[in-house]
Order: C-alpha cells, then sequence, then structure tokens
C-alpha cells in the first residue's frame, strides 16, 4: 500500500469539514500525520458546493467558511497538508447540481437529494457547464494539489435525447438499436444490459477527456483519477462501467472502487474482487474507498453498524488485498449532516469525529501492510 487516508468535503450539509476553521485543520493535519495517513482527498463539489464559485449556477452558501474565506482555507488545508507530508486530492462531483441554482431542469427522473439532481452527459448546455465549472476548479487549485478525482456518478440514465446518441454508436460499433434492447428477455442469472453500458461507458471516457484537455490546458499536471460505481445488494453485485474500456481509452487514470453501500457485512469477498481484483488485473492502480467516521447508511432508515467492526474488517480485507491506496469517507463529525453526523455518532460507538478518527487510524497502525 502506497497511500492511506482520509476522503472528506468542505461541502455544506455534509456535516463533516464544512464549517472548519484553520486551527481544526492543524488538528486533523496533525492527527493524520501521528497516526500514519499519508493522503487527504478534499471534496470541494459534491451534490453541494464547497468552494468559492464566480458561476452563478453553482449554489454558494455564506455559512460555508471555505467559501466565506475565499477560498483560503482550501489554500490552507492543501498547504499545510503538503508541509505535513501528506499526498493531496481534489474531488470534483461532475454530474450533480442544486436544481435551483443550476436552473435547468434534469432530463432524469427521481426526487432532489439536498435539492440536487443528477444531469447526463449529453443533455444540452450541461455538459459544457460540467467542464466549465472543472476549468474554474484547475485555474483556482490546480497547481496546490497532487491529484484529481473526476466523478460522473448517476449520469447514464436514457432520457429520449440520448436514444438517437446510442443509436449512431450502435450503427457504428455493430450493435442492436435501443428498440432492440429494450426486448432483451430478462435472465435472472445473466446480465442483459450490456450495450447501454458500454455506450455509457464510452460517453463517460468523451467527457473525462474533454475534462482533462481542459485541466491540463490550466496547467494542472497531477495524476488524474475516475470512479467506478457499483451497486451492492444482497446477493447481488453490479458494475455501471465497463472498466476494459476504460482502462483502454484511459490507460494513464487511476480508479477509485467503493462498496457503495459501506458495510463490509455484505458480499465481503466479492466485492474486494469487483474493487480490487479485478480492477488490477486489467492494469488499474486501485483507489480503494470505505467507511470511515460514517454514520450514512442506505437505505436511508437501515440499520446502524458498528464502527469497529467495519473498521476491524477493512484492516483485514486491506491486509489480503493490498490495494495500493485506502481512503476512509470521513474524518469527522460536527453536525448532523447527510454522510457524517455528530447526532448520530454515539450510537455509533462514539462521543466526537476527533475520538472515533484516532481510534481508526490507530487501529490501521496496527494492521495494515506498506510498501515503499
Amino acid at each position: 500500500m502506497h497511500e492511506i487516508g482520509f476522503w472528506d468535503y468542505t461541502c455544506p450539509r455534509h456535516g463533516s469539514l464544512e464549517h472548519y476553521t484553520k486551527q481544526d485543520w492543524d488538528e486533523l493535519l496533525d492527527d493524520m500525520q501521528a497516526g500514519g495517513f499519508n493522503s487527504l482527498v478534499l471534496g470541494i463539489k459534491w451534490l453541494t458546493t464547497g468552494y468559492r464559485s464566480r458561476l452563478p449556477w453553482l449554489d454558494q452558501d455564506p455559512g460555508n467558511t471555505s467559501i466565506a474565506s475565499g477560498n483560503d482555507l482550501i489554500h490552507y488545508a492543501l498547504d499545510q497538508a503538503k508541509k505535513r507530508g501528506i499526498r493531496t486530492w481534489l474531488l470534483i462531483v461532475a454530474s450533480i447540481f442544486h436544481v435551483d441554482w443550476f436552473g435547468i431542469e434534469p432530463a432524469q427522473s427521481g426526487e432532489p437529494f439536498l435539492g440536487a439532481r443528477a444531469y447526463d452527459l449529453d443533455q444540452p448546455v450541461v455538459n459544457d457547464r460540467m467542464v466549465e465549472m472543472c476549468d474554474e476548479i484547475g485555474e483556482l487549485f490546480g497547481r496546490a494539489c497532487d491529484g484529481m478525482v473526476i466523478e460522473l456518478e448517476f449520469c447514464d440514465g436514457a432520457p429520449p435525447h440520448r436514444l438517437p446518441i446510442y443509436n449512431e454508436w450502435a450503427s457504428i460499433n455493430n450493435r442492436p438499436d435501443f428498440a432492440t434492447i429494450q426486448k432483451i428477455d430478462l435472465q435472472p442469472r445473466s446480465y442483459p444490459f450490456t450495450h447501454w453500458r458500454d455506450f455509457a461507458t464510452f460517453r463517460r471516457i468523451e467527457m473525462l477527456k474533454r475534462i482533462e484537455a481542459t485541466l491540463r490546458t490550466r496547467g494542472f499536471t497531477g495524476v488524474l483519477s475516475t470512479i467506478a460505481e457499483i451497486d451492492n445488494g444482497i446477493g447481488s453485485i453490479n458494475m455501471a462501467s465497463n472498466l476494459k474500456m476504460l482502462r483502454e481509452a484511459l490507460p494513464h487514470f487511476r480508479l477509485v472502487t467503493y462498496d457503495s453501500i459501506y458495510d463490509r457485512r455484505v458480499n465481503r469477498l466479492a466485492t474486494m474482487d469487483f474493487c480490487v481484483e479485478y480492477p488490477r488485473s486489467i492494469g488499474f492502480d486501485v483507489q480503494f474507498l470505505t467507511r470511515g467516521v460514517m454514520t450514512w447508511t442506505w437505505p436511508p432508515d437501515g440499520p446502524r453498524m458498528d464502527l469497529l467492526e467495519q473498521w476491524q474488517m477493512t484492516v483485514e480485507d486491506a491486509a489480503r488485498f493490498d490495494p495500493p491506496t485506502l481512503w476512509f469517507m470521513g474524518a469527522d463529525a460536527r453536525l448532523d449532516g447527510a454522510v457524517c453526523s455528530q447526532v448520530k455518532l454515539p450510537a455509533w460507538g462514539f462521543p466526537d469525529g476527533r475520538t472515533a478518527r484516532r481510534k481508526l487510524m490507530e487501529i490501521c497502525a496496527h494492521g495494515v501492510k506498506w510498501r515503499e
């Protein structure tokens, strides 16, 4: 393992770092350094926006300390992390926006969550805005971080405007048209939707190439990564993207994987195969993301978990499968947020976020193998 650390967010309503001050950042980074954690992913664009933007269609919460500081606190965090020998990454969720601020109705159906909805990659204007946002982030922070993770979650739907685009792709690639794949017989022991998945992967690749070109033009020279989402449930795991296509088209990208429900008790071996073994077998440098100081469950009313058990299982799995990078989502819990809740945390075994993260790092210190 080369990197181990936290993955967390400055974004409103996440519940963790959104009200951090310089003192809070120093405390977190000092804890990481003392605990042997050498990597930090900072999500500055999630369902909500956690950085000061000039783009009028990105939500801007004046109570968010990173926004109120004009991004000074983000630069402070990145700079101070580097001074402590901690590698820094920025996360950009490029496919989900706050609907009221964004001003465009999503093409896909669904109810807003925290006021946000997912947009697909072929919706007019939206795809250009995705690139414009990444351009701004590259301008503001591209020279301050070591890497960026581009997430395109829930962008794979099939609204009407995507069907002609699919049919053109299908014709070029000797695949059945959309009308035909709608008639595919459903079989419980097979996964018959590979044509649409491959098309959606192709469109992701095209968007990632556009974003990369934009970031490189802005002077970003660091490492790029993207996320491969899976659905994990009782007796079934499905991968959203064709990883071989991703690898062939973007061989220099790293790949973030996670088990979607962040519960190591469910399909434990299968998720490690999907998240570590298989992508590594086709050449990816794998970055595995798992539960940290996190009180989120899916479904939302699902049962709480024992954090100590979750962390111990993760450490055991990391020792066995040896992912090059291991990140824990959630380094703190300061508010009653959607992902990290200080209100819920005591029921999960800890009085506060700092006590929890220190215990997590203590467990890791005794169980994770390292490579130089």
